[in-house]
């Protein structure tokens, strides 16, 4: 049974979370206190798997609860509650939150809420590997590109469409934004895939907020880290190119191709977190496997690791509620069990052929400005025994 703690200083809005959720009472153990001196002192002797917390609280508001949560219980998933008018507060607490949830709410989305954040952890087994990705609040920025931004937004005239062009070129700044944007506080009607229509729904303010006072978004300090981050947000634009030339000659719709290129952007941000926060581990390992092929750069990372760097992507990405489709597609955008329907090509199928394509440097298939569905069969039936 999944223990799940509620912390809201009025009584009453805790009963209403326990008569709403009362048909869960045979998979969840429910808890409820009215503060976060309560919380703290009750986390000290159970272990929550999730924690959704109001953030208008005396004493202790709820920005101060989960950063502590965060630091002395990582693998717990923190859930921030606001009403509408607090988004300053919103705001201030996206470092130490990985869902957002607007006050009133419903039960769907409370109940679905919480279920993602459940089901989340069943992609990876390790419990320190759980930690270390729970742990993480946001993804470093390139250098050159962070600076751009900085310098478009202390413009007045800076627009909402220079904005997104420079933000969308980046991993860090466009899955935190996708995160904001697609979190259940802002209450939007459809999911947001592309980081460019992100930036439009936050507006320029809250842009400008997150960016030159909150600092949500930081730069990547080290010379190393940055080189290493440079060629893999490369490859990943690079797969993302052809993606979207692969799916536009398959008649995919716009949605799609959106969706496509947002997996291909963030589909490697497992493998920017293992190199930045594993370098000594990582540091012979994969001197090795730079130069081999990608194949056993997979197994390196599972043997580190138990699970390799797609599954560590995917289950960031999930555990920040970016849209399902995204993260499925990166979870296997190296490949699965099911066999390609080379007749009716699924986004999953896309995203795989692009990677197998850019590592294998096929130069006819990157250069056609349409890829013909006859030579990625050809292309597939050459190169598949060696995946």
């Amino acid at each position: 049974m999944k223990n799940i703690l509620f912390v809201d200083d009025e009584i009453n809005i805790l009963n209403g979370f326990r008569r709403m959720l009362h048909s869960k009472k045979n998979e969840w153990h429910i808890v409820f206190v009215q503060s976060g001196v309560q919380a703290l002192e009750i986390l000290e002797d159970t272990v929550f798997d999730v924690v959704v917390s109001d953030m208008l609280m005396p004493s202790m508001d709820g920005v101060a609860l989960l950063n502590i949560i965060k630091v002395k219980y990582p693998r717990t998933t923190r859930i921030a509650l606001s009403g509408y008018c607090d988004n300053e507060m919103i705001l201030d607490s996206i470092k130490a939150t990985h869902l957002f949830i607007s006050k009133p709410t419903d039960f769907k989305t409370l109940s679905c809420s919480i279920e993602r954040c459940l089901s989340i952890k069943l992609l990876v087994d390790d419990k320190n590997l759980c930690d270390f990705i729970s742990g993480i609040s946001s993804i470093p920025s390139l250098p050159e590109i962070y600076n751009q931004l900085v310098e478009e937004l202390t413009f007045k005239e800076a627009s909402i469409d220079s904005v997104g062009e420079i933000i969308q070129q980046d991993v860090g700044m466009s899955v935190k934004l996708l995160q904001i944007v697609n979190s259940a506080y802002f209450g939007l009607a459809r999911e947001i895939l592309s980081p460019s229509e992100a930036v439009a729904h936050l507006g320029i303010n809250i842009i400008k907020s997150l960016v030159l006072s909150i600092k949500v978004f930081e730069a990547i300090g080290d010379e190393l880290t940055a080189e290493k981050s440079n060629k893999i947000f490369s490859r990943s634009r690079a797969v993302g190119q052809l993606a979207v030339k692969i799916s536009k000659s398959e008649g995919f719709d716009q949605q799609q191709c959106d969706e496509l290129m947002t997996a291909c952007l963030l589909q490697d941000i497992g493998k920017l977190m293992i190199h930045k926060y594993y370098p000594k581990v990582l540091q012979a390992a994969f001197d090795e496997s730079v130069t081999a092929d990608l194949k056993l750069e997979i197994e390196l990372e599972r043997k580190i690791f138990g699970v390799s760097h797609e599954k560590i992507s995917a289950y960031l990405l999930h555990l920040w509620g970016i849209p399902f489709a995204v993260v499925e597609c990166v979870a296997y955008h190296h490949g699965r069990e099911e066999e390609i329907n080379f007749e009716k090509l699924s986004s999953l199928d896309v995203i795989y052929l692009s990677n197998l394509i850019i590592s294998q440097g096929d130069s006819q298939l990157l250069t056609d400005t349409v890829v013909n569905n006859c030579d990625l069969q050809k292309f597939f039936k050459k190169w598949k025994p060696s995946q």
